[in-house]
């Protein structure tokens, strides 16, 4: 077997559920893929991770960028804990996204994602992401040229929203994506003018799978076992990938595959924050970083529970790490234990 096959990550059409985590810009870096992927002892239920966006522009992007972004790369592509993870990039040029491309598969990355879903006006307004979408052939033309770049045996998938202002035109873009040679797709049940706004739209997910031969990925508002359900019978999808959802609940994943795990649990929660701070701390981040982040999952968190978005009223304003944590064990919480730190690759 070769190097390159001995990467070959299962695909979301193979036999069993295929729950991925999603890539979350300032969430989803590789210490919380990290402690994600480590817990229960490597039973998380995560099939796949995939890495903050690489931004290429007009040239190939160099390798200290994406080793930032994804220093998996560099321990055979997968997590300490073996869950695969894919570099995302995402740029508006073939010929800069497929050279980023080919430099990610040659560092040691098992897969490329193309982010066409991205709703950040600064990036849409530099020709990345959603923006794309606007455009059919030019979905096919980035896909496909990073789809000739790499070697066959490494899967290019592509991740979009549902389109710009409305889901008309979604089967459009889909088949132009599936024209480009993309192994699969993931669909945020949203357009880009949505954002995060309420309702998501499942169905026009269902809609675009049927479009198309390649596997469909359903994302979007899939934060409890209920959810899941729901969105695989409206949209006909027996592969999802999580986001938000796990900010909240990060055993969702294990739920999914049948574990009773309990369905949320502040004290095992506040455990998981205190270690991804330790873990920052241990890889070099500072405090600074520590506390930007551990607010960002509690805010993404406070959703799921009263108590999580209790916990966030009172300690978005912190401006000391020490006091953060100090206002993250309420009144008889017990100190969280300190296993799952994360390792730098």
């Amino acid at each position: 077997m070769s190097v390159v096959d001995a990467r070959i990550a299962r695909r979301p059409d193979a036999p069993g559920l295929f729950a991925a985590l999603a890539p979350m810009d300032g969430v989803t870096d590789w210490v919380y893929r990290d402690l994600l992927t480590r817990m229960h002892g490597g039973d998380s239920g995560i099939s796949l991770c995939v890495s903050e966006f690489v931004r290429v522009t007009r040239s190939v992007v160099v390798p200290k960028v994406i080793l930032r972004h994804c220093p998996e790369v560099e321990t055979g592509g997968r997590t300490a804990a073996g869950v695969p993870v894919f570099v995302q990039i995402l740029g508006g040029q073939p010929e800069p996204m497929a050279g980023t491309a080919i430099r990610c598969v040659e560092m040691g990355a098992p897969g490329i994602d193309i982010n066409f879903g991205c709703p950040s006006k600064t990036v849409n307004g530099s020709d990345g992401g959603a923006t794309i979408l606007q455009c059919p052939q030019r979905l096919e033309a980035i896909t496909a040229a990073v789809r000739r770049a790499v070697p066959e045996s490494i899967p290019v998938t592509v991740k979009i929203r549902l389109g710009w202002e409305n889901a008309e035109h979604v089967e459009d873009i889909v088949r132009s994506i599936e024209q480009g040679g993309a192994t699969w797709l993931t669909i945020h049940g949203r357009t880009r003018m949505q954002g995060y706004r309420p309702p998501v739209d499942w169905s026009s997910i269902g809609r675009a799978r049927e479009a198309v031969r390649i596997p469909v990925v359903a994302n979007g508002d899939l934060n409890t076992v209920a959810d899941v359900e729901a969105c695989r019978r409206v949209s006909g999808c027996t592969a999802f990938m999580i986001g938000r959802g796990s900010m909240g609940r990060p055993r969702l994943f294990r739920q999914l595959r049948g574990h009773r795990d309990p369905e949320l649990d502040a004290a095992w929660l506040c455990a998981r924050l205190r270690e991804y701070v330790r873990s920052i701390l241990a890889t070099g981040g500072s405090e600074g970083v520590a506390l930007g982040r551990s607010k960002q999952w509690l805010r993404l968190a406070a959703p799921a529970s009263p108590i999580y978005e209790g916990l966030f009223t009172a300690l978005k304003r912190s401006k000391e790490l020490s006091t953060f944590l100090a206002g993250l064990t309420p009144p008889g919480m017990p100190e969280p234990p300190t296993q799952f730190v994360a390792q730098a690759p």
